[in-house]
């Protein structure tokens, strides 16, 4: 961040949001190519977003695949969570997150919405993300997926960093 803007205050309550680690057929797991609108940064994240009213963060993550993929898919736990403090349109932002497993058999995408920063999609191998020089949230993933793509699963979420 800037140091102007590290000097401006923070939300006062983080935005609380879900990820999907959606693995799809092939064990490939779906990325959104996000645009952050105001510098142009290309980055990759997983589908979700934040909870609605008294949304559950379950329930989120449920409507949000709903929403941004489309497809049919079987939710799984809650593997991994992070605290994320970043610039967004120029702004301090900070958002909790917790990541849930889910799995689909289809490559099929059908989204009743998507925000207009996402770009575009695709389905990683995780050798395809080991090598890549794009940049992915979280950044660890590449440490991670190796387990909850076995069907290794914490028992309690791993802080899985920025």
């Amino acid at each position: 961040m800037s140091e102007q803007h590290m000097r401006d205050p923070l939300p006062a309550n983080p935005r609380r949001a879900s990820r999907i680690i959606l693995i799809g057929p092939g064990r490939r797991v779906l990325y959104l190519r996000a645009q952050e609108p105001q510098s142009g940064k290309v980055f990759w994240v997983m589908p979700g977003g934040g909870l609605e009213g008294a949304e559950t963060f379950e329930q989120a993550a449920i409507r949000e695949l709903d929403e941004e993929v489309g497809c049919p898919f079987t939710l799984g736990p809650c593997v991994w969570i992070r605290r994320h403090r970043h610039l967004w349109n120029g702004r301090p932002a900070d958002q909790v997150e917790r990541f849930f497993v889910a799995h689909t058999e289809t490559w099929v995408m059908n989204p009743a919405s998507q925000d207009a920063y996402i770009t575009d999609h695709k389905w990683w191998t995780l050798d395809q993300l080991k090598s890549s020089r794009e940049e992915f949230a979280p950044r660890s993933v590449s440490e991670l997926l190796p387990d909850v793509l076995k069907g290794h699963y914490p028992s309690e979420p791993l802080d899985c960093g920025v």
